[in-house]
């Protein structure tokens, strides 16, 4: 193949194509050019198909990635059941003394044990904490797998001003209300 110039126009230099001087050597044949894109993607075609290693690869590290995400959920949900069990005990357990107005004769604030006694809510009030005159607030009843493992929290606020603070019971993410009546708590049919 040989390369021949024109004359009668000025070439650059960066588009003549290399030959050798001296001509006491062999003439050889100079490759056609390519552009690297093709040669690209004929290697990596040549590769994959010729590389059925890879899709096994593939799909092994999608099956133990898979694997991973699994077992992960799991140590999650037991560490938070420990945490809890740490926090509430089982059954699960809330205790919490406040000034509620229902202290008759003590000057001590009266006790509240929230508990989640297999899956129902229930609530005991010791006004005064005296356990003689102990009253016991029934919540919902929660149903589902592991339904006894729910921790219920009580808080009390005072949103009128009057001393007498209302009781809202948590559990689940609800917020359910009991109402101070200045002797009694009565269970509000509105939510939080």
């Amino acid at each position: 193949m040989s390369t021949q110039v024109q004359t009668n126009r000025i070439v650059p230099h960066s588009i003549l194509r290399y030959r050798p001087i001296a001509s006491e050597r062999e003439p050889f044949e100079i490759p056609p050019w390519h552009r690297q894109l093709q040669l690209m993607r004929a290697k990596s075609a040549a590769f994959v198909a010729s590389s059925p290693a890879l899709a096994t690869l593939v799909g092994c590290g999608m099956v133990i990635a898979l694997l991973l995400i699994l077992v992960g959920q799991l140590v999650v949900s037991w560490a938070q059941i420990a945490l809890d069990d740490v926090h509430y005990g089982r059954p699960r357990t809330f205790q919490i003394d406040a000034y509620i107005g229902h202290e008759q004769v003590s000057q001590l604030p009266s006790h509240f044990l929230a508990l989640n006694n297999r899956g129902h809510i229930e609530v005991i009030e010791l006004p005064g904490n005296d356990p003689a005159r102990a009253r016991i607030l029934l919540g919902p009843q929660l149903t589902g797998i592991n339904a006894d493992l729910v921790p219920v929290t009580v808080r009390f606020v005072d949103a009128h001003h009057t001393h007498y603070p209302d009781m809202i019971l948590q559990v689940q993410g609800m917020s359910i209300l009991f109402h101070n009546t200045h002797e009694d708590f009565e269970l509000q049919h509105k939510k939080v």
